[in-house]
């Protein structure tokens, strides 16, 4: 019987996202059920059972200083009945047990549309403050070049921010048999004294564990 790969397809398709500064590292742990592997220089781990097949990669960078690790997940249906792939198919936990969110990719949009009106907002205000403050000395005096231009690099900032989130969040999708499917994890912000999560994957009634382990650099 031909070997299972799914994991080289999901290394592949991964080099279409945009990396961002690293905060943290993930690596995966090899068990008897989840093998590690590198391809490309990513970390990545599959594990086959009669039913399905999963894979989870690891792109070595974080969704922004909030610590939301960018994962990857691809499965593939051996059954004879479609499954589905949905948050609920997903648990993510901590060393302690501590739960960690999984967003949908509409979710995950629509928090950062928040964030980045909230940072352009504040910008604004900050460079009207500074205009105004700046005409009302007796001796009016120049602006702060930097206030001043902080609505511009703000946009741009959140331009940038919105293109590199544009591939995460988790997509659900029914699985005919057969067929393959892969999608972002969409994890929240991992709790700040996480160094151990184990991410569970249930298929077609088959759980695929991946531990892993979490060293952060700041």
């Amino acid at each position: 019987m031909a070997k299972r790969w799914i994991l080289a397809a999901l290394v592949a398709a991964s080099w279409a996202g945009t990396a961002m500064a690293a905060t943290i590292r993930i690596e995966p742990v090899e068990t008897l059920g989840s093998m590690v592997e590198f391809r490309d220089g990513m970390a990545g781990a599959r594990s086959s059972l009669a039913r399905s097949d999963a894979a989870l990669l690891v792109q070595r960078a974080t969704h922004d200083e909030k610590d939301m690790p960018a994962l990857v997940i691809a499965v593939e249906n051996h059954s004879q009945a479609p499954f589905n792939l949905t948050p609920s198919s997903v648990v993510v936990t901590t060393q302690s047990g501590e739960p960690v969110a999984v967003f949908t990719r509409d979710e995950m949009m629509a928090s950062l549309e928040i964030r980045a009106r909230k940072r352009a907002k504040w910008a604004q205000i900050a460079a009207a403050m500074d205009g105004a403050g700046a005409a009302a000395r007796d001796r009016p005096t120049p602006t702060n070049p930097r206030i001043q231009d902080g609505p511009a690099r703000v946009e741009a900032e959140n331009q940038a921010m919105m293109a590199a989130a544009e591939g995460l969040g988790f997509v659900a999708q029914t699985v005919q048999p057969g067929e393959k499917h892969m999608t972002d994890l969409g994890l929240g912000p991992l709790p700040k004294d996480t160094s151990e999560l184990t991410v569970t994957v249930t298929l077609a009634g088959e759980a695929h564990r991946f531990p892993l382990k979490v060293t952060r650099y700041r």
